[in-house]
């Protein structure tokens, strides 16, 4: 047989040679929004340094501190004013400087749009919700559930939003599951009327009762009734149905002394 022709160097080098070498592929760090607007729950203060590190805050731009004053932020009151940072805003600035694979979004109130939520990969709702637009009126409260439920990236979903605000929903469940409750009558928009309601508190034996709302916050409409009083004054019930007529339910229950 004839000897093996001889392969060029070239090809001998080449073949114990490493494969060329590429650049790491460097992944795009996830953009998440963060929806803010707490003016109630401020982290910037001298009495909570015991328990916290709140350095890190130094560097955040005055725009997203909140005036105690007016409990409007910085940027839109007048020039001079000082306020403080709240836990909202703290949560997605600590991230943004310790965590370089999240591009965090803070999102004021006046800035949330479909567009904006929709351009991250997910959004968290720590500050502005659903209830704010309630206290902002009927337009804005449609135009916020269109985007929450349109946007598809909220935490929580839209869904589990309306199954904490609609408080019959939740307590329902719980008393399905055989969690203990307070003895509770859910009085819906459609068919409550102040004479209906205390009569199905009479009919329980109730003497003394509470009613608080859904859709609400801050203790707004709360109050603690006796039945003695509402039957002496039926204007009692009467003046907290007309100024409460837009609240899908009220939640009424019985009260438990020293609870």
């Amino acid at each position: 047989l004839a000897p093996a022709r001889p392969r060029p160097a070239q090809a001998r080098r080449s073949e114990g040679a490493r494969p060329p070498r590429h650049p790491p592929i460097r992944s795009m760090p996830i953009k998440v929004g963060f929806l803010v607007g707490k003016d109630t729950d401020l982290v910037e203060d001298e009495k909570y340094y015991k328990i916290g590190d709140a350095s890190f805050l130094e560097d955040m731009p005055d725009m997203y501190r909140v005036d105690p004053d007016s409990h409007e932020y910085l940027k839109n009151c007048v020039a001079g004013k000082t306020g403080q940072a709240h836990a909202d805003v703290a949560i997605p600035w600590y991230i943004k400087k310790h965590y370089p694979d999240i591009e965090v979004d803070i999102i004021l109130p006046e800035e949330i749009s479909l567009k904006r939520l929709k351009s991250n990969m997910v959004n968290f709702i720590i500050g502005y919700d659903v209830i704010n637009a309630v206290f902002e009126g009927k337009a804005r409260l449609n135009a916020m559930v269109k985007m929450f439920k349109g946007c598809g990236n909220l935490v929580p979903s839209y869904d589990v939003q309306e199954f904490i605000y609609m408080k019959s929903s939740y307590m329902n469940e719980l008393k399905r599951l055989g969690v203990p409750m307070a003895p509770t009558i859910f009085a819906y928009k459609k068919d409550r009327t102040p004479e209906g309601l205390l009569n199905q508190i009479k009919e329980r034996g109730w003497r003394m009762f509470v009613m608080k709302q859904s859709y609400m916050a801050f203790s707004l409409g709360f109050c603690k009734l006796s039945v003695e009083e509402c039957e002496k004054d039926p204007k009692i019930l009467e003046d907290y149905f007309a100024e409460h007529s837009e609240c899908p339910e009220y939640v009424v229950q019985e009260a438990i002394e020293g609870f």
